[in-house]
């Protein structure tokens, strides 16, 4: 078979496969929308406390300094030279609209345009996001990790997996983790160009920041949503917040809109009620999510006014 036959056939299988992933996802969510209690959602939304709301508000914006924090790092290890304000401003206004309206809007369209009108050039934005996952990610396989191994009786009830094998998977993430650490320790600064874009590997010192920033971030995410839910056990939002994540990464869906919503309902709706669970992540969405998009959308007016002023004055 010719080599462009075989590249279209692989093309048109893995569109086949995401469509079917997609309507699979579609079907989840109507079937669990369909046997919602809609009432008790509206009730429980309507019984949340202000001082709730201003924490969990304080929780979910107080991420998105630690986003900043991603950013700063990330321009002092690929080179970008901009003022640590303008540096912060750009991960802030990026990671805001990136969460809401996906990685392509946020973390690589916006951040080029922001960049490059800063006479950035757009290799060293793309290292950047590529340097932000690597934060991220290595954040969340520490506190997967350390929930499942620290913290006994983080599993939902709902969930079909033993405690055996969670301690496991929690010490394989743990593992991931450390041997990332260990790279960082033994081959800091070896490099890789993936489709131009080139990553290096850190030094131990910066794969500790990383950690550092990366961590309480899926922390106070769940405070957040732990706050919201009242009564909910925090170990439980934890673990299922994390799982969550994970399916968000593989139905590629904007903020995960739906996807985050079904594993957190079939996690823990049957034992907290899945009108409450809902009322909750109605909140959280609204905090976390879109009270962001808003500042988001406002700091990258001022930057978008800032460049063209700046590059008018030059």
């Amino acid at each position: 078979m010719p080599e462009s036959s075989h590249t279209a056939r692989r093309k048109w299988l893995v569109r086949v496969g995401v469509a079917g992933l997609y309507l699979a996802v579609a079907t989840l969510l109507f079937l669990v929308a369909r046997d919602l209690e809609w009432e008790d959602a509206r009730s429980s939304l309507l019984a949340l406390s202000p001082s709730r709301l201003a924490v969990a508000t304080i929780c979910s914006l107080s991420t998105y300094t630690l986003y900043a924090g991603f950013e700063w790092l990330a321009a002092r290890k690929v080179g970008i030279t901009l003022p640590r304000k303008t540096v912060g401003a750009i991960g802030f206004a990026s990671y805001a609209c990136n969460l809401t309206l996906g990685a392509t809007v946020g973390a690589l369209a916006l951040r080029i345009r922001l960049y490059t009108a800063r006479d950035v050039a757009p290799a060293k934005a793309a290292s950047a996001v590529a340097f932000n996952l690597l934060t991220n990610w290595s954040g969340y396989l520490f506190v997967l990790g350390a929930a499942l191994v620290l913290l006994p009786g983080s599993l939902p009830e709902a969930w079909p997996v033993s405690p055996v094998a969670a301690r496991a998977a929690g010490i394989a993430a743990l593992c991931a983790w450390l041997l990332y650490f260990g790279f960082c320790w033994r081959s800091a600064g070896r490099r890789w160009r993936i489709r131009g874009v080139e990553l290096r590997l850190p030094d131990a010192r910066t794969a500790g920041i990383q950690l550092a920033l990366a961590a309480p971030i899926w922390l106070l995410s769940a405070t957040s949503v732990a706050v919201l839910m009242m009564d909910a056990d925090y170990r439980l939002v934890l673990v299922a917040l994390l799982a969550s994540a994970v399916a968000g990464l593989v139905v590629r869906i904007p903020a995960g809109l739906g996807v985050t919503e079904a594993v957190m309902l079939a996690s823990l709706g049957s034992t907290l009620g899945q009108g409450h669970v809902l009322a909750a992540l109605l909140a959280f969405r609204c905090v976390h999510y879109l009270l962001p998009l808003l500042l988001g959308l406002i700091v990258t007016v001022i930057l978008e006014w800032r460049g063209r002023r700046e590059a008018s004055a030059n």
